[in-house]
């Protein structure tokens, strides 16, 4: 028993640190985290990167952020942990009191590095009102934060895509449709 409890020590107590709180504002991140926003629903609706989206898919993407109580991104074994697989997840809040979590990022850590940087934004009507991170960003200039604030966004986003992909593209063709251009 002993030895199973050596070799799952990692897995079966997941140890928090202090830099898994985040509970620190940051005013300064609230213009950039605006800025990204505006950014994501041009980049995700108007780019040429992104093909595919119907006209509705901007104002959907509007609506859908404007749904919005809070975005946070924590991370899955905590900032310290050394556990394959750890990534930093977003957990949204939405107005209505909706929860939901573990959303995958694809974003990597170990606690091997230097602790990750956790962001929390409180939003309203679409906007970032308030900001809170775990201090992590304050250890470098501002715009080293933009990548993290754009993964973020970028995954709110995406989740709501993939929820309701009809919203955003053309409803996929019907194998019949497909057939008959096959036929033509």
């Amino acid at each position: 028993m002993s030895i199973l409890i050596i070799l799952f020590y990692d897995v079966i107590f997941t140890f928090r640190s202090e830099f898994d709180v985040v509970d620190q504002p940051n005013d300064k991140m609230i213009p950039m985290f605006n800025t990204e926003i505006d950014r994501q629903i041009e980049e995700h609706t108007q780019s040429i990167d992104h093909r595919g989206y119907s006209k509705e898919s901007r104002q959907n993407t509007i609506n859908y952020l404007k749904s919005l109580r809070s975005i946070e991104g924590y991370a899955r074994y905590g900032v310290k942990s050394t556990k394959a697989r750890n990534y930093i997840e977003l957990k949204i809040e939405f107005s209505n009191g909706k929860i939901v979590d573990q959303i995958y990022t694809g974003q990597s850590i170990s606690g091997y590095m230097a602790p990750s940087l956790l962001i929390k934004v409180n939003m309203i009507n679409g906007k970032a009102v308030k900001v809170y991170t775990n201090g992590q960003e304050r250890k470098n200039v501002p715009e080293w934060s933009i990548p993290d604030i754009r993964l973020m966004i970028d995954k709110a986003i995406a989740y709501d895509i993939i929820q309701h992909r009809d919203a955003y593209f053309a409803p996929a063709k019907t194998q019949e449709e497909i057939n008959k251009e096959w036929q033509r």
